[in-house]
């Protein structure tokens, strides 16, 4: 594609060095090896790409994007903001700006991904060809490619988006992460519909305080973004946001236009009454909890509102199991106990799954979690005190420690932590381990935190890991076997 094509309706400061040029290639990876590419200098939170520029050029780059000239002998575009215009840039190169896929993007704190996966599995049971982005990877129909983020950056999501419309997609379906919505990384992708599941305590270590995430999440509902949205107002600051926002706006929950009547939980899942237009509706659905039924619910009003019928949507919910990698996975073991994973990382996640396991027929709850290291310090001790309060006995061990001690963040998670009932084993395998040599009849084991992640990572580097190998290898060790696990 040449140069004048991709940046002649761009809104740039200045340019300097300009020569047309034939590009074949987007990056901001200045070790990527590319050729005729574009290199974006972004400034990061610990590296600054305009210092880098050079070693892009020798490897491939023949024009920069900058937010400040550089003393080097190539064409460079002076930009505000080169995050901003990495999105547009791309969005152009891979013509993903004349896409005529529909797109729904999720957004919350907790129930994205289960929240995705529900409008994924209920859209290809109607035979849609449907692209989903999300923690768990990306899948085109039926491939699935490995994650990276939550919302990938630009140039990667707009690759993907024009792969899956090249592979019929009619639908896509994303998680939408707060960082992406700061980071610029949605910019040029025009939601048919978003929706907010709700929004509690998380990423502070990036937005410093909980009116600046709110902020950023609200930010997406308005008519730069999305043509319409949907609101779980059960959920704190949803009423809010509803009110706030400048698109139309549907609610779901107890008040909403979308009105849960009742939900019946049992081991075999959830049965739903709902009114919706004046009209009552009942469906059922093999996910458990309270949270889950303001999961369900979100996805009928997203899918609703690309007017998919609302008896279609409730016939394909009672006949289908729904399994999301690492979310309330009870595994199918040779023991007279359970063992559930799940994802939760948060408060508000932890709280969730807690009380619904305890909701259950159960004898005893052991819990093994640890926090995650250069993460918002100031929800460790809380998700200590609620594992303690939740819960019969609990292992506090570690998570992603990255650059942290994990002892020390274990410190804090047992701050002030006066309970009997807890012990820290800083090895989080040896922990698992541990939680299933004490479990007794009808006890159950939950290890949280990691979910479907295949590794732990520790200064800097991704060791290979996954509880639920772990577990499996406990039960082989023991002469059982997990016979399956989802």
């Amino acid at each position: 594609m040449k140069l004048y094509d991709i940046i002649s309706n761009l809104k740039f400061v200045g340019i300097k060095n300009y020569q047309e040029l034939d590009i074949d290639a987007l990056t901001c990876d200045s070790k990527e090896k590319t050729h005729n590419s574009i290199y974006f200098c972004i400034k990061g939170l610990n590296n600054d790409g305009h210092e880098y520029a050079a070693d892009a050029i020798k490897n491939g780059a023949v024009c920069l994007v900058v937010e400040r000239f550089l003393e080097l002998p190539i064409c460079q575009i002076l930009v505000e903001n080169s995050r901003a215009t990495m999105s547009y840039i791309s969005s152009i190169f891979y013509e993903t700006y004349k896409s005529k896929m529909r797109f729904i993007g999720i957004t919350g704190t907790n129930g994205k991904t289960t929240t995705t996966f529900l409008i994924r599995e209920i859209l290809t049971k109607l035979n849609r060809k449907v692209g989903m982005i999300g923690t768990e990877g990306i899948y085109i129909n039926n491939l699935l490619l490995p994650p990276t983020l939550t919302t990938p950056d630009p140039i990667l999501l707009h690759k993907v988006l024009r792969d899956m419309e090249n592979n019929g997609c009619e639908y896509c379906v994303m998680e939408v992460s707060a960082h992406a919505i700061a980071l610029n990384k949605i910019d040029n992708i025009y939601y048919d519909v978003v929706g907010l599941t709700n929004i509690t305590k998380d990423h502070l270590d990036f937005f410093v305080n909980i009116d600046n995430y709110v902020k950023c999440k609200a930010s997406l509902f308005d008519y730069r973004h999305a043509k319409a949205g949907v609101i779980n107002t059960d959920a704190k600051y949803g009423k809010e946001i509803a009110k706030k926002a400048n698109i139309e706006i549907s609610t779901v929950g107890r008040e909403g236009d979308i009105k849960i009547i009742n939900a019946i939980n049992t081991l075999k899942g959830t049965t739903i009454k709902f009114e919706y237009k004046g009209k009552e509706y009942s469906t059922h659905t093999n996910l458990i909890g309270d949270y889950n039924v303001a999961n369900v619910m979100m996805a009928i009003g997203c899918l609703t509102g690309i007017n998919i019928d609302i008896k279609e949507i409730c016939n394909v919910l009672k006949n289908i199991d729904v399994i999301v990698p690492g979310r309330f996975n009870v595994l199918n073991i040779d023991a007279n106990f359970n063992v559930v994973i799940d994802y939760a990382h948060t408060p508000d996640g932890m709280k969730n799954i807690l009380s619904t396991i305890k909701q259950l027929p159960i004898a005893k709850l052991i819990t093994v979690f640890g926090c995650g290291g250069n993460r918002d310090k100031t929800k460790r001790s809380e998700m200590g005190e609620m594992a303690c309060e939740l819960s019969d006995y609990v292992i506090v061990t570690s998570d992603n420690p990255r650059n942290e001690n994990p002892e020390l963040i274990i410190d804090d998670i047992l701050r002030n932590n006066t309970s009997k009932n807890v012990v820290k084993i800083t090895d989080r395998k040896s922990a698992i381990e541990y939680a299933l040599s004490i479990a007794r009849e009808n006890d159950v084991v939950a290890i949280l935190g990691k979910g479907a992640e295949n590794y732990q990572e520790i200064k800097g580097v991704k060791f290979p890991y996954s509880d639920y190998e772990v577990v499996d290898n406990y039960f082989k060790y023991q002469n059982k076997s997990v016979l399956k696990h989802d």
